[in-house]
């Protein structure tokens, strides 16, 4: 018979936080999980950098580092129990820093351990937040979305003891779309849906899932779904703030959304907050501004309807076509396309007069066809 593991008592983690935030997208139980976030939060508080069942713990290279994060943890826990706030939804803001927990089948296919790291933005000042979204937040990468890896994100503080709720509590929240650099880092742009909902984030974020999964064509589900299954692509959902009131959440999500169109990076389908009360008015899919956010969504999903081919730009999509590795690997990763290197050696035997039904066989080709249309610029003219 197995020996139970018995836990230490938890420090930092409220339990019944972990159950109601994540439930059944924890990597393990959410008992388990919270005693796993918990002792993230006492390493960081100790200055500790990096913990890996293999090499123990780490403090960082640079003291000044570690110096920084010691006492970390017990200033969150004192922002949470002091109560003393601005504003219900404000987060402490001393130390941008994330928490980065890695573990699944990705990772060790990957050959990375399960490990614990932090982000030290607060000195690596490059990859900072604006001064006034500064906070801890922690990254669980462990699940994957159809073979691509996908991570959960929340302010820590949220599963810390003594953080309340407010009664009419709304929360806004992104998905995001990022491509991976060959060192599996996200690269620039990325791109983002806003969404807002009363309801628990995490369920609102299955419900889109399943109308990804129903071939819905609204922006975000489109694209989402066409990069799903790839490798050198990450999708995140982020929890970015709660403890707002209607018309808070409101005011938030016209900031947000407007933000993203103005860089280009955004999938939403119509602007946010009241400004997309205002739109849906004028396109006559509701007839009275001061609806549920239950009823927009339905006038929004009719808007998708009746416009059909909205959804089906992909943003993205015409971002990245512009890099000549993007555009290659599109042209060519498809089965029974010709690779690259196939494509230059049939332009570079053409030009040492080499026959056509030679160059076929030579670089195994399907057929003459195929040779041909390379030769004529009819197809892989993008390849170089």
């Amino acid at each position: 018979m197995s020996k139970k593991i018995k836990l230490k008592p938890l420090k930092y983690v409220n339990l019944k936080a972990v159950y109601q935030m994540l439930g059944e997208y924890a990597p393990v139980s959410p008992k388990i999980f919270a005693h796993i976030i918990d002792e993230a939060l006492d390493n960081t508080n100790q200055g500790y950098v990096h913990t890996e069942p293999r090499i123990g713990r780490k403090k960082s290279d640079d003291p000044a580092i570690s110096n920084m994060l010691v006492g970390i943890a017990d200033k969150l826990l004192k922002h949470n129990l002091e109560g003393k706030k601005e504003h219900p939804w404000d987060f402490y803001s001393g130390l941008d820093v994330d928490l980065v927990h890695e573990s699944g089948d990705q990772a060790l296919k990957d050959g990375r351990s399960v490990r614990t790291y932090v982000n030290s933005y607060f000195y690596f000042k490059e990859f900072s937040r604006p001064k006034d979204e500064h906070r801890v937040v922690f990254h669980l990468k462990y699940n994957t979305y159809q073979g691509t890896e996908w991570s959960i994100s929340f302010p820590v503080q949220v599963v810390m003891k003594g953080f309340k709720t407010i009664p009419d509590c709304h929360y806004g929240y992104s998905h995001s779309i990022s491509l991976l650099d060959k060192d599996g880092n996200p690269t620039d742009p990325q791109h983002h849906y806003i969404g807002i909902t009363k309801r628990n984030w995490l369920k609102r974020m299955g419900e889109h899932f399943n109308e990804i999964r129903k071939g819905s064509n609204k922006t975000f589900h489109k694209a989402w779904r066409d990069f799903a299954g790839r490798k050198d692509v990450l999708l995140s959902s982020e929890l970015i703030t709660l403890n707002h009131t209607y018309d808070q959440i409101m005011d938030w999500e016209e900031w947000a959304v407007d933000a993203q169109m103005e860089a280009g990076t955004s999938l939403n389908m119509i602007p946010g907050g009241k400004k997309g009360l205002k739109f849906l008015h004028k396109h006559r899919l509701i007839s009275d501004q001061n609806i549920s956010l239950d009823e927009r969504e339905k006038a929004i999903r009719e808007y998708q309807k009746t416009n059909p081919r909205l959804g089906i730009p992909n943003l993205i999509i015409s971002e990245l076509w512009k890099d000549e590795e993007y555009a290659q690997r599109i042209i060519c990763g498809a089965e029974g396309r010709l690779s690259a290197e196939q494509v230059r050696k049939i332009r570079d035997l053409n030009e040492n007069s080499i026959p056509v039904e030679k160059i076929t066989e030579m670089v195994g080709a399907k057929n003459r066809l195929q040779v041909e249309r390379v030769l004529a610029g009819k197809t892989y003219s993008r390849i170089h």
